[in-house]
């Protein structure tokens, strides 16, 4: 008499290392990767350079850093990155695919964070670390003043890209979760909007914080708070498509 063979056992590190291949590949996600790495290495040897701008009304010149909108713009051709990870699931009837493979929503859900939080950490890196060496050679901060401002930095983008990723995947698109990062800190720049003490808890304007270069005087947060106030907006848009994928998708 014989017996079916009970199916293998579907490990976590199995789909955490599957996401992570479809992460890796996306030729769209390495071309902006690619972008994002070129244009702060750019600004870095322009700040570097000693260049100096004169914005209205200033009577002192300012170096390139000070410009801090400017600094972190590349940040949103990196975002492709996560963007691209959650709503590719809704292309071409990959969610089917994923979920016969991984029937169990719950550990799909955790593979695909965990997949994106380590591909936006090693992404992060390669994309800021040439410029931030740049920046803090020229500038003199020392190691320990060099390792503390790349964490700074590595952390908003790995921060941002959570908001992105989990915005893409609630939303089921690439483009809306873009459209809306991106239009947050243009509205803002425009002075439309007077509500500065809401304001400066948007996540573009906690990141400037937390790279020291808040967009203006009124926004700024300490650094811990504008941290702790990129990581809710990172927890609440990461629960929000857990919610989405373990009970409305199909």
């Amino acid at each position: 008499m014989s017996t079916a063979a009970a199916p293998p056992e579907i490990r976590r590190r199995d789909v955490i290392a599957a996401e992570a291949v479809k992460i890796a590949t996306d030729p769209i996600a390495i071309a902006l990767l690619a972008a994002a790495a070129a244009v702060n290495t750019l600004l870095a040897v322009i700040d570097a350079s000693g260049t100096t701008f004169y914005t209205g009304g200033a009577r002192e010149p300012s170096t390139l850093s000070s410009f801090g909108t400017l600094m972190l713009a590349p940040v949103y051709a990196f975002l492709v990155l996560p963007v691209y990870a959650a709503a590719g699931e809704y292309r071409g009837g990959q969610l089917r695919m994923s979920l016969t493979a991984t029937p169990d929503r719950r550990v799909l859900l955790l593979g695909k964070v965990a997949a994106m939080i380590a591909a936006a950490l090693a992404a992060a890196v390669i994309a800021l670390a040439p410029a931030r060496l740049i920046i803090g050679v020229s500038a003199g901060p020392g190691a320990g003043g060099l390792l503390l401002d790349l964490g700074r930095w590595v952390a908003v983008y790995v921060l941002m890209s959570a908001v992105a990723f989990g915005l893409a995947g609630l939303l089921r698109s690439a483009i809306a979760p873009l459209g809306i990062l991106v239009t947050l800190p243009v509205v803002v720049a425009t002075g439309v909007l007077q509500w500065p003490a809401g304001l400066r808890f948007l996540p573009d304007q906690a990141a400037l914080s937390l790279v020291g270069t808040p967009a203006y005087d009124v926004h700024e947060l300490p650094p811990g708070t504008a941290a702790l106030t990129l990581a809710l907006w990172a927890l609440l848009s990461l629960a929000g498509y857990g919610a989405a994928l373990i009970r409305r998708d199909a």
